[in-house]
């Protein structure tokens, strides 16, 4: 089943350690929040939750130190780079019926360029721009 895009207007979460926030005033998101995984595992896209009632307990079902990163579904989709633009797939497990990815980066692999490393940057960097902390989630 191909997975479906989401709406311009729905607000994404994504789970985010401490250690991807910039402690300043507003807090921002850095990068490394939105990097995918070296192993590939990140290869199908980036894991995030349409924001629901139950969105921030979620996020937090893996580590109780996660932060809430929100994303607003239209802005991903403005976010390119390297001949790469990004959208958000509804793509619904059994226990999360409202996860989702964003899709778009270059796959990983063990011969990446370097070129392909600055396109994961920039992407990442772009994301990072947009998003929002929620304080706790």
């Amino acid at each position: 089943m191909t997975p479906k895009s989401l709406g311009c207007q729905e607000i994404i979460a994504r789970g985010a350690y401490p250690d991807c926030l910039r402690h300043s005033v507003p807090i921002r998101v850095r990068k490394s929040a939105f990097i995918p995984r070296a192993n590939g595992q990140d290869n199908d896209g980036l894991s995030v939750s349409v924001v629901g009632n139950l969105t921030l307990a979620k996020l937090r079902r893996f580590r109780s130190d996660t932060e809430a990163v929100t994303l607003h579904v239209g802005h991903v989709r403005e976010v390119s780079a390297g001949g790469c633009r990004l959208d958000v797939a509804a793509d619904p497990i059994d226990d999360d019926p409202d996860y989702a990815l964003i899709v778009g980066f270059p796959r990983r692999h063990p011969e990446e360029s370097a070129e392909e490393k600055a396109v994961w940057n920039r992407l990442a960097d772009l994301l990072a721009q947009q998003a929002r902390c929620c304080l706790t989630a």
